[in-house]
């Protein structure tokens, strides 16, 4: 016996009522449901759908759906990354490099004009109030597109919270409270490097990705076409 697509929006609601707000490990979980009831009716085919449905949850364990949410968001944490550091790389090739080149041209002579204390304060507050506005505006177009859907997807929400704002703004904070007076001619290159990538790696966070939400998602997600 089959599920009908009645039955296929019960189990949507179902997950959403035990707290699986996110559309794509809600489909997930459907269907690894449907299939297991399907499956229990082969075995019990006088169960009505809510009992082989119950069996099938009872399955999950003592947590139900949250082990599976927890894994689902490990999983796509190192996927984020993985989109981040693909096109964070495409800044050392032709013809992004000449972008790559410039902001670290600014920040060595940057070095060379000011104290380090100064350069590192001034990329640390600069970069901090950045977060926050950009993180600002990014709530509220992911609530404007959560309003026009009524879904939610993980990958987005990673994504337009740029995979843990929090880590970023503590990393400007610490480069702000750390950083030393001077550094010795030998290491303002590598200094340099340091600070271009960290430039670049912030700037594929909070503006790039979230720039190309819609390509990722359509990539990621084949359900996502059909919302």
């Amino acid at each position: 016996m089959k599920l009908t697509p009645n039955q296929i929006q019960q189990l949507y609601k179902f997950t959403r009522q035990h707290y699986v707000e996110y559309y794509d490990v809600q489909t997930e979980l459907v269907d690894h449901l449907a299939n297991d009831i399907e499956q229990i009716w082969i075995e019990q085919p006088n169960l009505s759908f809510e009992q082989a449905r119950d069996i099938s949850f009872k399955k999950f364990g003592v947590f139900g759906f949250m082990d599976v949410l927890e894994a689902r968001q490990k999983s796509l944490n190192k996927k984020y990354w993985k989109l981040v550091w693909v096109i964070f790389k495409q800044f050392f090739t032709i013809p992004h490099i000449v972008t790559s080149s410039t902001i670290f041209l600014a920040v060595f002579f940057g070095f060379n004009m000011f104290s380090a204390k100064i350069l590192f304060v001034s990329v640390g507050v600069i970069g901090t109030l950045t977060l926050f506005f950009r993180l600002y505006f990014l709530q509220k177009e992911r609530k404007l597109r959560f309003k026009e859907t009524n879904k939610k997807w993980l990958l987005e929400e990673y994504v337009f919270n740029l995979g843990g704002g929090a880590v970023f703004i503590n990393l400007f904070y610490q480069i702000a409270i750390l950083s030393p007076e001077i550094i010795s001619n030998n290491f303002i290159i590598i200094a340099s490097l340091m600070l271009t990538s960290f430039i670049l790696l912030v700037y594929v966070t909070i503006y790039i990705l979230p720039s190309k939400i819609e390509e990722i998602l359509i990539n990621q997600y084949p359900e996502y076409k059909l919302v």
